[in-house]
């Protein structure tokens, strides 16, 4: 699936899950926040589509998406960042 088909899923889910999004130019790569009272994803517009899709899947990794129904290759890009975050979090205790 080309990046700018998954961009447009990862957008529909962001709507299914009630966020809004908004593209902005700035230093930062892209995270979710809330907005008076509305939860906002935030990405950067001049980022790689791929970057992009990225941040969605970090973004999502942190929601609970068991009820939800996703693609296939959504689910596999959130599964593979929950899994190196986990890896992460577990190597950093190691070495504590």
């Amino acid at each position: 699936m080309k990046a700018e088909r998954i961009r447009d899923e990862f957008e529909a889910l962001a709507e299914k899950m009630g966020y809004t999004i908004r593209y902005e130019r700035g230093d930062f790569k892209g995270d979710a926040c809330r907005i008076k009272a509305e939860n906002v994803i935030i990405i950067n517009k001049l980022i790689p589509i791929s970057h992009q899709n990225y941040a969605f899947s970090r973004i999502f990794a942190e929601e609970n998406l068991s009820q939800v129904s996703i693609l296939p290759v959504l689910r596999s890009m959130i599964d593979e960042v929950r899994v190196n975050s986990e890896d992460l979090f577990s190597k950093g205790e190691q070495d504590a």
